[in-house]
C-alpha cells in the first residue's frame, strides 16, 4: 500500500466518511484504496485502530523516510550556517547514525560566545516543524521510487558507488576510443593509470556501434568541473554524465535516488540544482 492510499485512507477515517466517498475519486486512485478500506475493514476493532494509529504516527513524522540512507554530507549541507540552538534541536530526532555524524559537525558559531546562541531554546511543539524545514527538501533523494539499477546502487556503499561511476567513466572513454588506433587507446590507458587502464583497455577493445560511439564521445567530451584535477576524478564525472542519462531513461525518481547517495556536491551536479 503507497503512502497516497494510506493518506487518503487516514483523511477518511478522520472525517467519518463512508464508502461512498470513493466514488469522488479518480479512476487510478479509486481502486487502490477500495481494495485497501476492503482489508482494513476485515480487521477487527483493535487491529484496526492499532494500523491506523501506525499510519497516523508516520503520517505525522516530520522526517523524510529512509533518511539514514542518504550521503551524511546533504544533513550536514541542511544545517551549514544554522545556530548551534537550532543544530542541537533537530539532533535527538534523526536517526542513531546521523545524530553521531551531527555530534562532530564543526559549530563555529558556538566558539563565539557572542553568537553561540547558548541561551536559545526550541520548544518542544516548535522542534517538528523546524525538523520539517531542516530536512524537509530531502525527501526526493531518498522517499522516490526508482528502478532496478538505481534500488541496484544505492545497495552499494558510499565509496563503493563512488568506485562504480568512475568504472563507468573508464568504460565510456574506452567505448569512445573502439575503433581508434592502438596508440591512441594506449595514451588513454597510460593517462588513467591502475586500476582504470584495464577497463579502458576492455571497453576499447569491444566492438561497439557508432551510435554507442558517439554517446560516449559526448559523454567524455561533457564539461568537467576545475575542481577535477586527478585522472580518476575527470573519469568521475564522465562517469556521472553516462549514469545520468541511463537513470533518467530508466524511471523519473531514479536519478534523485542514486544522487541522495552520492557527495551532496556531486548529487547537486547530477540533478543540477
Amino acid at each position: 500500500m503507497g503512502d497516497e492510499t494510506r493518506g487518503i485512507l487516514l483523511a477518511l477515517a478522520g472525517l467519518g466518511a463512508g464508502r461512498e466517498s470513493l466514488d469522488r475519486l479518480s479512476e487510478g486512485v479509486r481502486g487502490p484504496c477500495a481494495a485497501a478500506l476492503q482489508s482494513l475493514d476485515a480487521l477487527d476493532r483493535a487491529a484496526r485502530t492499532r494500523t491506523l494509529d501506525a499510519w497516523m504516527r508516520a503520517a505525522a513524522s516530520p522526517l523524510p523516510k529512509r533518511l539514514d540512507r542518504l550521503h551524511p554530507s546533504w544533513i550536514a549541507e541542511s544545517l551549514a550556517g544554522e545556530p548551534g540552538y537550532l543544530v542541537r534541536a533537530v539532533q535527538p530526532g534523526l536517526p542513531e547514525s546521523l545524530r553521531a555524524f551531527v555530534s562532530v559537525l564543526p559549530r563555529t558559531a558556538e566558539e563565539d560566545p557572542v553568537k553561540s546562541n547558548s541561551g536559545k531554546e526550541v520548544s518542544k511543539t516548535a522542534r517538528p516543524a523546524v525538523e520539517r524545514l531542516a530536512f524537509g527538501w530531502l525527501a526526493p533523494l531518498c522517499e522516490s521510487s526508482c528502478g532496478a539499477l538505481a534500488e541496484r546502487l544505492c545497495g552499494l556503499t558510499f565509496d563503493a558507488l563512488l568506485s562504480e561511476v568512475t568504472r563507468r567513466g573508464a568504460s565510456c572513454v574506452g567505448r569512445s576510443l573502439s575503433g581508434a588506433p592502438p596508440a591512441l587507446r594506449a595514451r588513454a590507458m597510460a593517462a588513467a593509470g591502475d586500476p582504470w587502464a584495464q577497463v579502458i583497455g576492455a571497453a576499447s577493445a569491444d566492438s561497439a556501434s557508432e551510435s554507442e560511439r558517439k554517446t560516449a564521445m559526448a559523454h567524455v567530451s561533457a564539461r568537467i568541473p576545475d575542481s577535477a584535477r586527478t585522472p580518476s576524478d575527470r573519469l568521475l564525472h564522465i562517469g556521472l554524465s553516462a549514469l545520468k542519462s541511463e537513470l533518467a531513461d530508466e524511471h523519473a525518481g531514479s536519478l534523485y535516488r542514486v544522487a541522495g547517495r552520492l557527495p551532496a556536491a556531486l548529487g547537486r551536479l547530477m540533478l543540477e540544482w
